[in-house]
């Protein structure tokens, strides 16, 4: 893969290198707390469709009788 310019804006249409430009350059344009907060809300929406389950929680000596 080629190096990009995270400064200038990547062509939207091409091949699949030039797609995955565009998606390197918009993920650095967020801020972490951006990042995080698109991620908690993805796992908002997969546990209310029920594409993910919650784990149960790890057996460790804390919980063990």
């Amino acid at each position: 893969m080629t190096e990009f310019d995270p400064r200038s804006i990547p062509q939207a249409w091409g091949s699949f290198e030039d797609a995955e430009k565009l998606r390197r350059w918009a993920f650095l344009q967020k801020s972490p707390a951006e990042r995080l907060a698109w991620m908690i809300e993805m796992l908002e929406i997969a546990y209310a469709t029920g594409a993910r389950q919650l784990s149960p929680p790890p057996d460790g000596p804390a919980t063990r009788a």
